[in-house]
């Protein structure tokens, strides 16, 4: 029957509120219904220029995909009538996508976020339309009128007991678009259904959400033999349950909550597992089989993030709650043991016994020259080539190292003839045939095809490449002007994606590939040099094998763990410390490179800390409209405070004020996973679909100014903001110790301390998964004071603390004097001041440019033809002007050239 509600007994149900803002927390839904875009054809010409209104340029391009995306709902609409299933829990339905193609479903019970978002985004390597569907029954006693305010990402369709009440056919990018429409809910029950379309290209922001404005109603889920008493006790029980840590050094998390609770965890669909809190907590160990490597790539690295599904052991009770936990990388190492043959060696053995790959094929090969090339290690570039995945750039490098490293002996004449061809039919630019969502604008995508398209056609000169009908020779003079156009804007400005710790380590793989087996020596030098610059920026602006910097991108695993920083297999390979992970082409590149040789002032700026490090990176350049689909310069002032115990590091004003996406603005370090830093939060989700998100990237950015060991941050938060405030992650399991004192949150690791404070101080979030690693303001958590301090200058913990005087907030303004007797000062509009002088770049008074690099180590100004850097007794220079390394006092070979890794 079309929308039936069941009959039910008055048992046979569980019954909800709403949330404080109106809206509803709980559903029956499905996983999306996913079908590939076999027709971008008919909407898009996949020959000729990509650029225009309607050039295939969109496809790539989430926020500016709308009109292509409302020109394929057209011809793909939602049916306005619609076999609606019935709205009961367990329920097993069909579901008609299209005409023609009907897939079998589950209803499934889902409590949303904090943000009331269903959410069944996804990062969708290759385009696809996207169909999920909804459904949730209101209760009033009365009939009445309420108004809905109806949230999707893209199309959706309310229906009402039946009837459609709205259908909606805008696009946005990642925050729903909100439409209102009045609702006469009779007394009794209505059903509500949500069915909702998207079309995909890369990341994916597919959300809905309903907010009921009005008296408040009650949400019922019709499930049968379910008690709504026990029910509504066991969803108390589950309200009250946290889990910690989020990342699990040892593999077992602990689950708190009621003294005495019976519940049930189940992990990523396995069998349930009791937990009793016979003392409030109980241990849970995450499921086995979570290797390091899993899921290994160039980039996309995987998480270990295991889903609990918890439950109270009542039958009668079906109401869950989804809790989140991850195995992270067994080894971190903060100090260098040995000499780079030995991190070397451990790096390849790790990735040989990894999972299947172009990274594995080449450690094996490495480990032992006689392996012969597995099928499984080509399969996975060549399924993402072939299928023009995104980040398939990536794996065509891969591909030209295996290529150039392994002897004919290891290859069979099939996979060689398999590679070629499949190289050969490949897209190497977006101004190349073929309708596809492949990234070409991000500034690493970038390089890595320009480096894919030189070294391929290289490869195959004389060969003719199907996708253009050029031969190799003219792909790689196209690849070869465009990357060192790429080269020398980088060399002289800077990075707009700075310090990232996901892309840096894209843009190294790329650079080795041009060291290693480019033909024309001018490029070669260029890259070398720009390879030794990237490297010195990542040494000075890390700690301990942590790239603890700001980032102009990041993800949330990430800032949650360093091990997950897909820079920390490098920092292993060249320096000794660091994380082995699952992010390993690049660092298999680098080790496995036979040209290349690492300064050794480089290591010695990463591992050998002075007792204060005061750094300084100033990164100014230009978008270009076709590479970068921005026509704006780009700036980045980032500063970098270490000691042998702390690390703190801070990005200045950066776009204050305006959006933001994937950027880390500031942070304090203690440890691997002691990363602490505050966010003005634009979803609760943490996916990395989600742009910004709870904790990567911000709404709206803050101010952010430091000097020397303090941050001050203030943030403008609008009144209509979904969370209205800020909150910190301050990761407590980690910590050997912490405190609260006055408006100050202070913690120990070792002999590092940091200290946050807030107007009003702190309250930790007690339950959920960031159990007592998120902390929300007590106040309106518009201003922060972050400072970091150590053993040999602070003495004890108690008397760093007790030295913590109480800033001077107001709502545009944060004032503190430190422990040393600086006053500083940040208000918003007005400057940044110490003691009272406007901390600019200026001279006789009036403003002048800033350096370019400026740290212990170089003082490096825009414009430089020459970079000069010494350190403990080395010394490197690089010609700016002309790309090449001119002097290194010594350097270190990657990889020993007379002996193989056993």
């Amino acid at each position: 029957m079309n929308n039936a509600i069941p009959e039910f007994a008055p048992r046979d149900r569980t019954v909800h509120a709403l949330d404080r803002n109106g809206y509803v927390r709980d559903w029956l839904s499905t996983a999306a219904f996913a079908t590939p875009c076999t027709d971008l054809h008919d909407v898009l010409d996949p020959d000729g220029s990509p650029w225009g209104p309607n050039g295939r340029w969109m496809l790539t391009n989430g926020p500016d995909a709308a009109p292509l995306k409302q020109i394929l709902y057209q011809q793909h609409p939602l049916a306005a009538d619609p076999l609606l299933p019935t709205v009961q829990e367990g329920w097993r339905f069909s579901w008609q996508v299209t005409p023609g193609d009907a897939r079998q479903a589950r209803w499934e019970r889902r409590h949303t976020g904090a943000d009331g978002l269903l959410d069944w985004s996804e990062f969708c390597f290759t385009p696809e339309y996207r169909q999920a569907v909804a459904a949730t029954v209101f209760e009033v006693d009365q009939a009445e009128y309420r108004t809905f305010e109806v949230g999707c990402t893209g199309p959706i369709a309310v229906f009402v007991d039946g009837e459609l009440a709205l259908l909606t056919t805008e696009f946005t990018y990642m925050e729903p678009y909100r439409t209102q429409l009045q609702v006469r809910l009779r007394s009794g029950l209505t059903a509500v259904h949500l069915v909702t379309w998207q079309v995909a290209f890369r990341e994916c922001r597919h959300v809905a959400c309903l907010r009921v404005s009005g008296l408040p109603v009650r949400v019922v889920i019709p499930v049968p033999g379910a008690d709504e008493s026990r029910s509504a006790t066991a969803e108390a029980m589950l309200d009250a349950v946290g889990l910690t840590p989020w990342a699990s050094t040892d593999g077992t998390v602990t689950l708190t909550g009621p003294v005495g609770g019976r519940y049930l965890v189940s992990t990523d669909g396995n069998a349930a597992t009791p937990a009793v809190l016979t003392d409030g907590t109980a241990r849970f160990t995450l499921p086995g089989g979570i290797t390091d490597t899993a899921d290994a790539t160039a980039s996309m690295l995987h998480t270990g993030e295991t889903v609990l599904t918890v439950r109270v052991d009542d039958p009668a009770a079906p109401v869950v709650r989804r809790l989140r936990a991850a195995r992270i990388p067994a080894v971190h190492r903060s100090h260098p043991v040995g000499d780079q043959a030995i991190w070397r060696g451990e790096l390849l053995r790790h990735v040989a016994r990894g999972v299947p790959g172009v990274a594995r094929a080449l450690a094996r090969h490495t480990v032992d020259p006689t392996a012969k090339l597995a099928d499984d290690d080509l399969a996975p570039a060549l399924r993402m080539i072939e299928s023009r995945s995104d980040c398939a750039d990536f794996e065509a490098v891969g591909l030209v190292h295996l290529w150039r490293r392994l002897g004919d002996d290891a290859w069979s004449p099939t996979q060689r003839d398999r590679v070629r061809d499949t190289l050969l039919a490949f897209k190497y630019w977006i101004d190349q045939p073929g309708l596809d969502a492949m990234c070409y604008f991000t500034e690493n995508h970038q390089f890595v095809w320009h480096t894919a398209e030189t070294l391929i056609g290289e490869l195959f000169p004389d060969d003719r490449c199907t996708n253009t009908g050029w031969t190799g020779c003219v792909h790689a003079e196209h690849g070869r002007q465009l990357a060192e156009e790429w080269m020398r804007r980088k060399i002289a400005g800077g990075f707009s994606e700075f310090d990232s710790n996901a892309y840096l380590a894209i843009d190294s793989l790329a650079l080795i590939s041009w060291i290693e087996f480019a033909r024309d020596d001018a490029l070669r030098q260029l890259a070398e040099a720009l390879l030794d610059k990237t490297l010195l920026t990542l040494a000075g602006n890390s700690w301990h094998g942590i790239h603890g910097a700001a980032h102009g991108r990041s993800y949330v695993p990430t800032l949650r763990s360093s091990r997950f920083e897909e820079t920390a297999p490098i920092m292993w390979t060249l320096w000794g410390a660091g994380s082995l992970n699952a992010a390993v082409l690049p660092a298999t590149a680098l080790a496995t490179a036979t040209h290349y040789r690492l300064p050794e002032l480089i290591r010695a700026v990463a591992t050998d800390l002075p007792e204060e490090w005061d750094g300084r990176q100033v990164y100014s350049g230009k978008y270009r409209p076709h590479h970068d689909l921005l026509d704006r310069p780009y700036r980045s002032d980032l500063r970098v405070w270490r000691t042998p115990d702390a690390m703190l590091s801070s990005v200045q004003d950066y776009r204050s004020g305006l959006p933001g996406l994937q950027e880390h603005i500031w942070g304090a370090t203690l440890g691997p996973e002691v990363q602490v830093f505050a966010t003005h939060p634009a979803a609760d989700s943490t996916s990395s679909s989600a742009r910004p998100n709870a904790w990567a990237g911000q709404r709206i950015l803050p101010r952010a100014h430091q000097h020397r060991d303090t941050v001050l941050v203030l943030h403008r938060i609008p009144e209509s903001d979904w969370f209205g405030s800020t909150h910190l992650w301050f990761p407590t399991p980690h910590m050997d110790e912490w405190t609260a004192h006055g408006s100050w949150l202070a913690g120990r690791v070792g002999d590092g301390y940091v200290a946050v404070a807030t107007a009003g101080g702190f309250r930790p979030r007690t339950t959920g998964d960031e159990c007592d690693q998120t902390w929300l303001p007590a106040g309106d958590g518009l201003a922060y004071v972050a400072t970091v301090g150590r053993a040999a200058t602070d003495a004890t913990f108690a008397a760093f603390v007790s030295t913590l005087t109480e800033p001077d907030f107001t709502p545009d303004s944060v004032s503190w004097r430190t422990r040393d007797g600086r006053a500083l000062a940040l208000s918003w509009p007005g400057a940044f001041t110490v003691n009272g002088s406007a901390a600019v770049d200026s001279a006789d008074g009036r403003p002048t440019g800033p350096p370019h690099l400026d740290n212990p180590a170089m003082h490096v100004p825009f414009g430089a033809d020459q970079l000069t850097a010494t350190w403990r007794g080395h010394r490197l220079v690089l010609d700016l002007a002309h790309g090449r390394r001119i002097e290194p006092s010594s350097a270190i070979p990657t990889t020993p050239e007379d002996h193989h890794v056993g």
